[in-house]
């Protein structure tokens, strides 16, 4: 999930794992990801192509009250529209002092599922986060506990840490469960507004390899 930080012109994100900073109210975003799945020599499953998008509003002020996210999301292309669910979260801003801000959310995805995505139950994830400063660079380091990541929803561990290495860039590591990635985020000006992430991530317990590639783009629909 990406995070920009306007304050500070930054931008830091965790490719790979949930952040617990959500939209503010009157912000509306929309993502387009790409990913490429290689299971490894000795696996069953073939290489395989797809994409999802997702559309995201935020409602509330999670800084003097709760904010409110609601969305929908269509995991493939390969029948597009055909497959999807609806996701609802809360989350919460506490700026404790000068040298950071945190952030607490919970989310539920696979609400009124069609699809392919009907074999998914009602699930999601509980999550903290705080965003500081690493000398002159924003980071981003953020733990929580997932059953959204499973078939089974089983809960797993979440964990992410991302720390800028450019007002425009930042590297980062995430886990969740037996999955690792090491992702690149980035918002250039070429993109005007939008921002890109790339994940390479490898799923230990299945020997699964996983390129992600995302784009996103945000607009405050609110009047001013």
């Amino acid at each position: 999930m990406l995070m920009i930080a306007p304050a500070a012109a930054q931008v830091v994100g965790t490719p790979g794992a949930p952040s617990a900073f959500g939209l503010p109210q009157g912000v509306v975003a929309g993502s387009l990801s790409g990913s490429y799945q290689n299971r490894s020599r000795g696996g069953e499953q073939p290489t395989r192509y797809d994409a999802s998008t997702s559309l995201m509003v935020g409602l509330g002020n999670p800084v003097d009250g709760i904010g409110f996210q609601l969305g929908t999301n269509i995991t493939s292309f390969r029948n597009f529209g055909a497959s999807g669910y609806f996701t609802v979260g809360v989350h919460k801003v506490f700026q404790t002092s000068e040298q950071g801000v945190y952030s607490v959310a919970a989310n539920l995805d696979y609400l009124a599922p069609w699809g392919d995505s009907r074999e998914n139950k009602p699930s999601g994830n509980l999550l903290l986060s705080y965003m500081t400063g690493f000398g002159p660079r924003l980071g981003l380091v953020t733990l929580g506990v997932a059953n959204n990541t499973r078939f089974d929803r089983r809960p797993v561990g979440v964990f992410g840490l991302g720390v800028g290495i450019s007002d425009e860039s930042s590297i980062s590591f995430a886990q969740l469960g037996r999955r690792s990635t090491i992702g690149l985020t980035t918002a250039p000006a070429a993109l005007r507004g939008a921002s890109l992430s790339v994940g390479l991530s490898r799923d230990w317990s299945s020997r699964t390899n996983l390129l992600t590639v995302d784009i996103g783009h945000s607009f405050n629909i609110r009047r001013q």
